[in-house]
């Protein structure tokens, strides 16, 4: 499956916008802004993986999606001057940012009007992933949710060097991000474990057959 997410692109425009952008390192575990936080600037992924989540009125922690290299967060900073975190980043291993304040984006804007183009496609690319999710969440069962969600974690995590790809999120991470429960997924995982598609471990998931998860998620 393709994931489009917040991806940057634009080549030398990309370029011009990180060039002179302060560099900011997390290690695993630590969280790069907390929902609520004042929203100063937008982030880019340059190294590492970080997981959106949200609180749930429940008070559970749900991730919503995982975000690698090239990939964009906390753009709502770019709008308003009081913006707001409407999520929490955390880091899921070493990860390393390149921040882009609200300052330097508009300068920008006023030397080349394509930085608003770029802005609209990687703004139009998430709402068309938040609309695909949601579309899944009501006419596609919640088995193939879960697979599918492994796949596009694959797609951050391959490596072509290695056949297995090991996911650093737990059973509960993927049960949110596919909008199930725990149980549910759990139940999934496992018998994706049992045909020898995936290994289930503390806080982390090994694909084993993505091609078998492919065929099992259509």
């Amino acid at each position: 499956m393709r994931r489009s997410s917040g991806k940057v692109a634009g080549g030398q425009l990309v370029t011009e916008l990180l060039r002179g952008a302060p560099r900011r390192e997390f290690s695993r575990g630590e969280i790069i802004f907390h929902a609520g936080d004042e929203g100063t600037d937008v982030h880019v992924v340059e190294r590492g993986h970080v997981a959106i989540q949200v609180t749930t009125p429940m008070g559970e922690v749900a991730t919503v999606t995982v975000l690698g290299p090239g990939e964009l967060f906390g753009e709502g900073a770019l709008f308003s001057d009081d913006e707001r975190r409407s999520a929490t980043a955390v880091a899921l291993e070493s990860v390393e940012t390149r921040a882009v304040n609200r300052d330097a984006f508009e300068r920008l804007r006023t030397e080349d009007r394509g930085v608003d183009d770029f802005l609209m496609t990687a703004l139009t690319n998430r709402l068309r992933d938040t609309t695909d999710h949601l579309l899944e969440a009501l006419f596609v069962g919640v088995e193939t949710r879960v697979l599918r969600r492994l796949l596009t974690l694959a797609e951050q995590y391959a490596d072509e060097n290695s056949d297995e790809i090991v996911l650093p999120v737990n059973q509960e991470d993927v049960a949110s991000m596919a909008g199930t429960t725990r149980p549910t997924a759990n139940r999934v995982l496992r018998a994706a474990e049992q045909e020898g598609l995936i290994a289930l471990g503390r806080a982390r998931i090994t694909i084993i057959d993505r091609s078998g998860i492919a065929k099992r998620a259509r």
